[in-house]
């Protein structure tokens, strides 16, 4: 049976070395929150500063993201691990990736990309793609399209509060890209997936007190975030 590190020990993966004392009294603001019913707030700067450091320390972090909601983390491998266990996928899956408009070039290939019309989808909401991955890509954060290694990348919406986390995270934890994929349950008998969860109440009482923990980053309006953001289509 697989087991993950604690969130301490995810954090040290990620830095590559022990925790300072002050690192480690940073990492514990986070977990004595209960976010299965405590929330940030995505459009608040501060509380979207907080769960930017959050994801650099390794706390992977469900947050609005268009209409929507989406769960994103640090690309480390033992972090994309303990968030698949923590959620319930199966061995063989893969996350999506997300980055900013501006770094999309050094995640993939974006030879085929019109730039001006991918404009034009980010006005409207957050834009999925699948395209062959940059080299120095880690693999287990790709797939085989036609043999190429390739990923399914998400670019926030440029008016949508989540645009600023991706790019705090990026900043802070020193990287071009960040794992991410949409919250739904899977069933632990059969593997089936269930629907997404686009609402910050199914969102926490799902995954609030997942293991080895997650913080939750609300929008201030599920209402107004629906009507101003087109749907995401797809998503890992």
């Amino acid at each position: 049976m697989e087991h993950t590190m604690d969130a301490h020990a995810l954090a040290e993966a990620v830095f590559g070395r022990r925790l300072s004392p002050l690192e480690r009294g940073e990492l514990d603001r986070f977990w004595r929150t209960d976010f299965s019913t405590h929330r940030l707030v995505l459009d608040d700067d501060a509380d979207r500063s907080l769960a930017a450091t959050a994801i650099a320390f390794g706390t992977p972090v469900l947050h609005g993201s268009g209409p929507g909601y989406a769960l994103t983390c640090h690309p480390d491998r033992e972090v994309v691990r303990a968030v698949r266990l923590g959620l319930g996928r199966p061995e063989s899956w893969v996350p999506a990736v997300t980055t900013t408009r501006s770094a999309l070039r050094s995640v993939v290939d974006t030879e085929l990309l019109d730039p001006a019309a991918l404009d034009e989808r980010l006005a409207r909401g957050p834009v999925a793609l699948t395209l062959p991955a940059a080299p120095d890509v880690p693999a287990h954060l790709t797939t085989r399209v036609d043999g190429v290694a390739s990923l399914e990348v998400v670019v926030p919406g440029t008016r949508c509060p989540s645009a600023g986390l991706v790019a705090a995270a990026l900043d802070r934890a020193g990287t071009s890209l960040l794992a991410t994929t949409r919250p739904y349950a899977t069933c632990a008998t059969t593997g089936r997936r269930g629907p997404v969860l686009d609402r910050v109440a199914d969102v926490q009482r799902t995954f609030g007190r997942m293991r080895p923990g997650a913080v939750v980053l609300a929008h201030r309006s599920e209402w107004r975030a629906r009507r101003r953001h087109a749907p995401l289509h797809g998503g890992a």
